[in-house]
């Protein structure tokens, strides 16, 4: 992904670099401003990478754009949404588990999917190391932030985990990362730069991911390399039904999805502050999971189209 946009992606590990180096000059000061940073980011960037689903549903879809396709849309996304509320109300633990594992795959395909894997389990396997890296390595690696969150979605005390235990398991997640890189290289799954790109990237987020403060560290991995890129991806798919589909269209087409997201997180907070209840960043994380699961579901469709096409195109380049 990283040499896809060689731009976007060297900005993005300047910034990180840089938060990395203000985070050891001014730790105390980051600490104090993350969650305010934290939360522009996600609502700016975060949720309006997810408000184009209505654009790829129709170009999944296609020839089906009528009126009663995407009423049908509408009404089985918000269905789905209100599903997996019912769920984090009833069983809350099992909808951290389901968003975990949904949210370990996203990343990683969302990293990986310009590979050509030989087979499914390769490419699962594939997108579960690197989802996992990203996603636990800032947990474990900042239990004592993340261990009350943990209690605050699932109203049970979060289990306790040595702290030697944790740095096991991050460093063996990052080890088994870089192993991946070495392996598709070998296999010349990617080129020379591709891998030297990967490995940078990886260290940079490691770098960052154990630096920065929890929720600040793993709002600038989510927004600028999760988010950022997807976009992109997007915007290139968009771009097969309107060659000319640009960011500024793009932006146009997230607004009305982003601001209504945006209005319904707002009511819950304004609601909370005339409750005189703290904001709870636990009720923040299962509002954007339930409002990201369809998204998730649509881009790994995407992807698979994407993936389609780019082989037949190779196939006829071969003829």
């Amino acid at each position: 992904m990283t040499s896809r946009y060689p731009v976007l992606y060297r900005s993005i590990q300047g910034i990180a670099l840089l938060a990395v180096l203000l985070s050891l000059l001014v730790p105390g000061w980051l600490s104090s401003v993350q969650l305010i940073v934290a939360l522009v980011m996600i609502l700016l960037i975060g949720i309006p990478h997810g408000a184009t689903d209505y654009l790829i549903f129709q170009q999944l879809s296609r020839p089906l754009w009528g009126s009663r396709e995407m009423t049908r849309f509408y009404i089985n996304y918000i269905l789905l949404m209100a599903a997996f509320a019912a769920l984090w109300w009833i069983l809350p633990e099992l909808a951290l588990l389901v968003f975990l594992g949904i949210s370990i795959y996203h990343f990683g395909q969302s990293n990986w999917n310009y590979v050509g894997f030989q087979s499914k389990l390769e490419a699962v396997g594939t997108h579960v190391l690197w989802g996992s890296f990203v996603l636990f390595v800032p947990i474990l690696w900042h239990y004592e932030t993340a261990a009350p969150i943990i209690g605050s979605i699932t109203g049970a005390p979060a289990p306790q985990i040595s702290g030697a235990w944790r740095e096991a398991v991050s460093i063996t997640l990052l080890v088994l990362n870089l192993w991946l890189c070495v392996y598709y290289f070998v296999q010349d799954k990617v080129t020379r730069k591709e891998f030297m790109d990967e490995v940078v990237n990886l260290f940079a987020l490691a770098l960052l991911l154990i630096n920065l403060p929890l929720l600040l560290g793993f709002a600038i991995y989510f927004v600028c390399w999760h988010s950022l890129s997807s976009m992109m991806d997007q915007i290139r798919f968009f771009r097969r039904q309107v060659q000319s589909y640009n960011v500024a269209q793009y932006i146009k087409n997230a607004l009305p999805l982003s601001l209504a997201a945006i209005g319904t997180l707002g009511v819950f907070a304004f609601a909370q502050v005339k409750m005189d209840i703290p904001l709870n960043i636990g009720i923040v994380f299962v509002f954007i999971s339930v409002v990201t699961l369809p998204h998730m579901i649509l881009i790994d469709q995407l992807y698979q189209e994407d993936n389609a096409v780019s082989a037949y195109n190779s196939m006829n380049k071969e003829f």
